[in-house]
């Protein structure tokens, strides 16, 4: 969403991003020339009164939203819009999956309150023709409704900051660097991506780093432990500019149990480095064009995996063929298409 709200910047002159809390380091990385609107509330429900008061002053012609909490909550606010709005959600994860986690009664709760919701959408984006399908599936709107648009996730940015200095000693190094980029969370899968690389300094010599924080470290960290390989794994935590890691590793691997269309595999492709990816719901298999452009495996299968990454690194595809993959997914054009289907540019 950020490359979406920089690249819109560029053919519309006013444009206002709603938050809740402005503590978050990638609003220091927005167009100085877009807005941040502090509803200063909670998300939820309590913040429906100042969302509404922003939206009946303003008026702006297009409101679109990014998360399912937020969806249901403009959309019980829209019989009190006092005039002509077009209301966009933007879907970016299979809702089918968070609905799976829940238990009886909050799942048939959360669908219904989902359904009421998506009815009062005047357009319904999402980022995978999976994620399409499943949101048909859950709520029943209408197909002319949905329209799946390409992430648009490759911008010069990514380029710049892939160039700066090295983060890591490793990364200088002769040996290959396995890439893990997220949340330490189970959805991420890093514990399979951790025991299919010990499967694979069996076989050669390799480091592995994962970039990221979550209430998984600890969990990480005793497994690396009891795999007693400390001395090849590295966790730094978060980092601003995953990319100057990223563009310097012999492998990318995308380990997760479920995902929409994960940028950073789209990103890694953009800077010609070969991936490995779990096969899981919902954008890993498209973007990959059925595993053309990198290896596909079974989620949760670290054997498989191991074997992929081994693969990888004794025979990498050429960077410029990988590039070809992430071509679809160029900003620029990607936030043209955006604004075309939202009726905020013409042909």
């Amino acid at each position: 969403m950020l490359n979406l709200m920089n690249s819109s910047a560029l053919f519309l002159k006013n444009i206002d991003v709603l938050v809740n809390n402005p503590n978050i380091p990638e609003l220091d990385l927005l167009n100085p020339k877009i807005n941040i609107i502090n509803l200063n509330e909670s998300p939820g429900l309590i913040s429906l009164p100042s969302l509404l008061d922003y939206i009946n002053k303003k008026r702006p012609r297009v409101i679109l939203t990014n998360r399912e909490r937020a969806n249901r909550v403009l959309a019980l606010g829209t019989p009190f819009i006092n005039y002509p709005i077009k209301i966009v959600f933007r879907v970016g994860m299979p809702i089918s999956t968070a609905l799976e986690r829940r238990n009886l009664v909050k799942r048939v709760l959360r669908k219904y309150s989902i359904k009421y919701a998506y009815k009062r959408a005047d357009l319904v984006i999402a980022n995978s023709n999976k994620v399409a399908e499943d949101i048909l599936d859950i709520t029943g709107i209408s197909t002319d409704r949905i329209k799946v648009l390409n992430n648009p996730t490759v911008s010069d940015k990514l380029y710049e900051l892939s160039n700066a200095p090295t983060p890591h000693k490793w990364l200088d190094e002769d040996i290959p660097v396995i890439m893990g980029i997220g949340r330490l969370a189970r959805q991420k899968g890093f514990e399979t991506l951790i025991k299919a690389f010990y499967k694979v300094i069996q076989r050669t010599e390799a480091r592995l780093i994962i970039l990221g924080e979550g209430k998984e470290r600890d969990s990480l960290l005793n497994l690396i432990r009891h795999l007693g390989i400390t001395d090849k794994v590295a966790l730094p935590g978060f980092t601003s500019n995953p990319f100057a890691f990223l563009s310097r590793a012999s492998c990318f691997v995308l380990s997760s149990a479920w995902e929409g269309s994960p940028n950073v595999l789209i990103e890694a492709l953009a800077l010609g480095i070969p991936v490995v990816a779990t096969d899981c719901p919902t954008g890993p298999r498209e973007i990959l064009k059925n595993g053309r452009y990198g290896e596909l495996v079974e989620v949760h299968n670290h054997n498989q995996m191991a074997e992929a990454i081994l693969k990888v690194l004794s025979s990498p595809p050429s960077p410029s063929f990988l590039k070809d993959a992430a071509e679809p997914y160029r900003a620029i054009p990607a936030t043209i298409t955006y604004l075309k289907v939202m009726g905020l540019l013409s042909d």
